[in-house]
């Protein structure tokens, strides 16, 4: 099964931004595990100011 790393930003409604990799085999396990993990360390809950993109991996 391959797996993409997909870029996770959010900000919680206590001012704080949130950036961080996730690895994942589709944008939607992305996003659920983005989440769990922004919540874990949000001050207060995230804000509908979320996004996940798929990361470019840069060919040599």
């Amino acid at each position: 099964m391959i797996k993409y790393t997909f870029i996770f930003s959010c900000i919680d409604n206590g001012g704080g931004h949130q950036i961080f990799e996730v690895r994942a085999i589709d944008k939607q396990e992305a996003i659920r595990k983005g989440m769990k993990i922004a919540k874990k360390f949000a001050c207060g809950d995230i804000c509908g100011d979320w996004e996940c993109k798929l990361k470019r991996e840069d060919s040599l």
